[in-house]
């Protein structure tokens, strides 16, 4: 004939058990039973003990709760969201293809100035005529502008995330 499972054996002594035997009975550590009573799951006897039965059901009445696993669900949904996100970005920098946009800005604000200081040597280089010379420059200032007006829509694009060559 089978022999029965032992029964769990109260403790002697004052009602109720320490949270010692209340961690072995559940099968988790004693400090865990300690934030548990901190966070209200379990409720302590008047004698600052714990009565198994209440903490037994508690505890299965807290692994049961939905509300809890979903919200560690979302909330973990959301830090893996966003390592995989910061593994994109450090990827996509190691491999090239992510540039910091003020250097890049900083980069080519400095070259169209030196093609601009470039450039203004060429009406006084092409001629003495002093109306040709500024009919010359007007048409080189008249590019620049041009240029520069260019460059500014490309970085409001950019920045809004849009791509630079859709109004072209």
């Amino acid at each position: 004939m089978p022999s029965k499972p032992p029964k769990p054996k109260r403790p002697s002594g004052a009602p109720g058990a320490s949270q010692a035997q209340i961690a072995t009975h559940l099968d988790i550590s004693q400090p865990r039973v300690a934030q548990f009573v901190g966070e209200g799951v379990f409720k302590p006897l008047p004698s600052r003990k714990l009565d198994l039965d209440a903490c037994r059901i508690a505890y299965i009445r807290w692994l049961r709760d939905e509300t809890r696993k979903s919200s560690q669900s979302a909330a973990a949904a959301r830090v893996q969201d966003a390592r995989a996100k910061a593994i994109e970005l450090r990827t996509a920098r190691e491999e090239g293809q992510l540039w910091d946009a003020e250097a890049t800005k900083a980069a080519i604000e400095d070259i169209l100035g030196t093609y601009r200081s470039e450039l203004e040597g060429v009406a006084p280089g092409s001629t003495r005529d002093l109306a040709i010379r500024t009919a010359i420059q007007q048409q080189i200032d008249d590019a620049m502008d041009r240029c520069r007006a260019r460059f500014a829509r490309a970085e409001r694009a950019l920045s809004n995330g849009r791509d630079p060559f859709d109004g072209d």
